[in-house]
């Protein structure tokens, strides 16, 4: 069973980095581009569209992993399902542009979906509350961390190292014991998928993810999170994601408080303060990569300690980090 779960690991990994070349490839052969403008990070048209090699290679290795009879937590197939039509939806968006209503729709059917399959969900995370509440409850977080992994996916190699984050910090809290172990496999394969298309994102990147990669890892890491939470580790679902939780969602008030269009395009996250200061790519993402690190690491170590603590802690170590983005290259 080890070996299996090796092999589908490795094959992950090799089919995007074997397979995002040939799919650039095709991208540019069609013009398929994200063309740059006043509210990009970028500069220069880039292909788009690379989720679709990294969500195939996910979902074959998902479902090979359950064939096989490794030991998956329930719901896991449904949600990828899911995911896939989330992500086909999201390829007409990058294609041919959709509006945020009829995106925001499917997204709701999706998790409506999920919660009338796999209410435990909702019921396991909030069972305080009466099952409409906790329903309710969390299709709105669920939305709004689909969205915001979708809005934070504005410069190179974000959306890859946050989703490699994510996953090693809950496989490690497994391995503690704090989570179920059942997540481990799945969670390996979508890391290594998210490892091997960060080869071609990292700056200056080849290909960008596109709505078709962002939404359904943005939608299946958000069921991982729930799962967390439906198990008691809530404080892991608000430290491992704590820096993209952070800037979207202080980003998104200030231009709510400002009646600005929360759903359009901009340049206003603190990761993208440094652009206009032309501050490269790569030195953001350093000082977010050691942030995600100490942030994992406070996972492990200070939530069986004291959850209070290592709550505190979280805040203050992104609070420095939105403070030294704001202030890198001035």
């Amino acid at each position: 069973m080890t070996s299996t779960i090796i092999l589908v690991i490795g094959a992950s990994f090799c089919i995007v980095g074997f397979g995002i070349p040939l799919l650039r490839r095709a991208l540019v052969s069609k013009g398929i581009y994200d063309n740059p403008n006043a509210r990009s990070s970028h500069t220069l048209p880039t292909p788009r569209g690379g989720g679709i090699v990294v969500i195939f290679s996910i979902g074959i290795g998902l479902v090979t992993l359950f064939w096989n009879d490794v030991l998956l937590p329930d719901g896991l197939i449904v949600a990828l399902a899911f995911a896939c039509g989330l992500a086909l939806v999201s390829w007409i968006d990058d294609l041919w542009g959709s509006s945020a209503l009829l995106r925001l729709i499917c997204q709701a059917i999706a998790i409506a979906g999920i919660l009338y399959l796999h209410p435990e969900i909702a019921t396991g995370a909030f069972p305080f509350l009466p099952e409409w509440g906790a329903y309710l409850i969390v299709a709105t977080i669920w939305i709004w961390f689909v969205n915001l992994y979708n809005f934070m996916d504005g410069i190179d190699g974000m959306t890859s190292v946050e989703t490699v984050s994510i996953c090693a910090g809950l496989s490690l809290l497994a391995l503690t014991g704090i989570l179920s172990d059942d997540i481990i496999p799945p969670l390996a394969v979508i890391g290594a998928a998210s490892l091997a298309f960060l080869h071609w994102n990292w700056a200056p990147a080849k290909i960008f993810l596109g709505d078709v990669g962002s939404i359904p890892l943005g939608f299946l890491l958000g069921w991982f999170l729930l799962k967390a939470i439906s198990e008691g580790a809530w404080a892991v679902a608000l430290i491992l994601p704590g820096y993209y939780l952070a800037d979207a969602t202080l980003t998104l008030l200030k231009r709510a408080f400002r009646l600005e269009p929360i759903w359009q395009a901009h340049r206003e996250h603190f990761y993208q303060m440094p652009i206009s200061q032309n501050v490269p790519h790569n030195i953001i993402m350093y000082r977010i990569i050691i942030v995600n690190i100490i942030l994992i690491l406070t996972a492990v170590w200070l939530i069986p300690i004291n959850v209070f603590v290592a709550i505190c802690a979280s805040i203050f170590i992104i609070l420095v980090l939105l403070r030294d983005l704001s202030q890198l290259g001035k």
